[in-house]
């Protein structure tokens, strides 16, 4: 995937539910900056899927694809299986590429990462809130299983689309103040657990990053 242009092969599929044989297009690398309309595919998930014109079944698909968005030198690599091969490619992308560089293993955290971004959020300091968020959720959680909290926007109103098993899904505000407290408040935290080549932000890296052992251990020492 050498270069920064928009590419992509055609792949022939044979459809899982008829068995019908498609030609498909498979995005290696989308740079939004110059194919403008790819991210609205993305968005509106046109870009990933797979539909049968013979029976008419569809599905998501997801690959190892580079997102780049030149303008807003931001990148995202998709790989649902990370590998020996995908750490060489990564490699070499950190050589080539500057700015901001994430990793993601899903289509749809590949679309929070492009919605945070269009609304100028840090998504490590988003990742943080959610796991504070968690908190107010708990009642709810003791009946129902969450499975997923995603960053979205309406508008120009922040907010998280929480997914239950049984309930569905749900809305949760983002006020901007709060937003700015948790940036100021994490901020040395932040820059200790960030680094300049590609990094899996989610909600994992949030945890380890608020209950770090090592700080945990610091603070207790200090008090003593």
């Amino acid at each position: 995937m050498s270069g920064r242009m928009t590419e992509y092969h055609m792949e022939e599929l044979a459809c899982p539910k008829c068995g019908h044989k498609h030609m498909w297009k498979k995005y290696q690398r989308i740079n939004v900056t110059e194919k403008q309309h790819l991210k609205e595919d993305i968005l509106k998930n046109r870009l990933y899927a797979f539909t049968c014109e013979e029976c008419s079944f569809t599905a998501p698909l997801t690959y190892e694809s580079l997102y780049l968005d030149s303008k807003k030198k931001l990148t995202i690599f998709m790989a649902p299986v990370m590998s020996a091969e995908v750490d060489q490619e990564l490699a070499r992308l950190n050589r080539e590429l500057s700015g901001h560089k994430r990793i993601v293993d899903n289509i749809n955290d590949l679309k929070e990462k492009i919605l945070i971004s269009d609304m100028q959020f840090d998504d490590r300091v988003i990742e943080i809130i959610k796991v504070m968020y968690l908190g107010q959720l708990k009642e709810e959680m003791k009946e129902d299983t969450m499975l997923n909290i995603l960053f979205d926007y309406y508008g120009n109103d922040p907010c998280f689309l929480v997914f239950f098993e049984k309930k569905g899904v749900g809305r949760m505000p983002l006020n901007l103040e709060y937003y700015r407290g948790i940036s100021a408040q994490f901020e040395k935290k932040i820059r200790d657990f960030s680094r300049d080549d590609f990094m899996k932000v989610d909600m994992e890296w949030a945890r380890q990053l608020m209950f770090d052992k090592k700080a945990a251990d610091k603070k207790r020492t200090d008090k003593n």
